[in-house]
């Protein structure tokens, strides 16, 4: 038994969906420089945060970049002793 559906002619030549947006939301990077004046700190100390491993990073050769996720992390540590 062969069933025939009737469709309209729009449904024969369906519009091409729109691309899909990932899952992951692309986060903003910050510099030192960003994060110095964020925090009211100097540049050398947050050098230093990144040393002791207090903060992570992501280098791109000599670039030194602080993911958002991270410095919110990161806060969320430090403010939760007041």
């Amino acid at each position: 038994m062969v069933v025939s559906i009737k469709t309209k002619a729009s449904e024969k030549n369906p519009v091409a969906p729109a691309p899909v947006k990932p899952a992951v939301r692309q986060g903003r990077f910050f510099t030192v420089a960003d994060l110095a004046r964020r925090w009211s700190m100097l540049e050398r100390h947050i050098r230093r945060l990144i040393d002791q491993g207090h903060l992570v990073v992501h280098r791109i050769g000599r670039s030194v970049r602080i993911a958002e996720a991270n410095v919110a992390l990161f806060e969320a540590r430090c403010t939760r002793g007041l």
